[in-house]
């Protein structure tokens, strides 16, 4: 693989207690998060070094957070960042952009047209739904915490415990920094593509369609091969909420049509190859499947969540582990069939 030829260059760095820093190219550096995948999560980041500046792909859930690797890309250049791109609305990636607005002046917000509007919309409503449930829920995390138990009663495992600790961590730090927040919404919106030309290096900004989110933006880099894509893909668990089930199966294909030679998911791993993308295509498949085969039998949504339960998938994407496969039904089962029922049974009319 292409990668390979940079050698010691693209391992792992550790750049604080909560992320690594892996080079994946000259000038192109992902942020790892290293934090258990919780109830609140940060994003990654991909950091991409240009001639006169830089573009970040995607901030984190605290100011906190984003300040620590706006720390780790200044130890690798003192250039300005020129462009940041969200890959989708979710907090967890966006609600960080204010550092990058309150340190580089001229900054530009770069996101698919979908995506500013929803922003302006869902985002607010859902920032206002966590500020609002998020000190009950914290306090009931603590109690579970306090005393060993997991989310489901049952005795907490060890990723029990350190999912549901990362979790208050990440998500008292959003609610104390909620005050001082400033929304920044992006300056720059695109359709189907956007070239940026930066010295020598093209970055494509695509969109393929809805998936996770109905403005999920993909960052390519051709001639690397090195692609950001969002929660298009997360590990070891997909998200499902509020996603277009059928489509995103599209736009993974467009993704595995590029043969990327690197990765670099909204939550989790780099990933080198594309046998993660194909697994979870077999899922997208198989929950779309099952679903419609149920509804074809006269099941109704409640009887088709006792019929799609795709164990024959879990060990896959948990391994056995306690907390994965709470969150592999919590995440991505309960609301993929519900996706996917609605889907099925909309009017034809209303179909995407």
């Amino acid at each position: 693989m292409l990668l390979a030829a940079w050698g010691p260059a693209a391992s792992a760095t550790p750049a604080s207690p909560g992320f690594d820093v892996e080079q994946l190219a000259p000038g192109v550096y992902a942020v790892i998060r290293r934090e258990p995948l919780g109830m609140a999560n940060h994003a990654n980041s991909l950091l991409i070094v240009n001639d006169s500046g830089v573009v970040v792909v995607d901030a984190q859930f605290t100011r906190a957070a984003t300040l620590e690797v706006l720390a780790a890309l200044r130890r690798i250049t003192p250039k300005p960042v020129c462009y940041v791109v969200n890959t989708h609305w979710h907090d967890d990636h966006v609600f960080g952009n204010q550092v990058y607005r309150d340190s580089f002046p001229n900054v530009q917000f770069i996101a698919q047209e979908h995506t500013r509007e929803d922003l302006a919309t869902l985002g607010r409503t859902n920032r206002n739904g966590q500020v609002k449930g998020g000190p009950g829920a914290l306090a009931l995390f603590q109690d579970l915490l306090d005393r060993g138990l997991a989310l489901d009663s049952s005795k907490a495992s060890h990723s029990d415990s350190a999912a549901m600790q990362s979790t208050l961590t990440i998500a008292r730090q959003y609610l104390a920094e909620m005050p001082g927040f400033r929304e920044s919404l992006p300056t720059l919106t695109f359709g189907d593509r956007l070239t940026l030309y930066a010295g020598n290096r093209r970055i494509e900004l695509l969109w393929f369609g809805n998936g996770n989110t109905r403005g999920d933006a993909v960052v390519w880099l051709p001639e690397q091969r090195v692609m950001a894509t969002g929660d298009l893909l997360t590990a070891p668990i997909p998200f499902a909420f509020g996603a277009h089930l059928g489509e995103w199966q599209h736009a993974l294909d467009a993704i595995g049509a590029l043969q990327p030679a690197a990765l670099v998911p909204g939550h989790g791993p780099v990933m080198r190859d594309t046998g993660y993308l194909e697994r979870f295509q077999r899922l997208l498949r198989a929950v779309t499947a099952e679903t419609q085969s149920a509804i074809a039998q006269g099941a109704l949504l409640e009887q088709v969540r006792q019929r799609v339960t795709l164990e024959g998938f879990r060990r896959e994407f948990t391994a056995g582990n306690k907390w994965l496969d709470w969150a592999f039904t919590r995440f991505f089962v309960g609301p993929a069939v519900a996706g996917a029922f609605a889907e099925a049974t909309a009017p034809s009319g209303s179909r995407p």
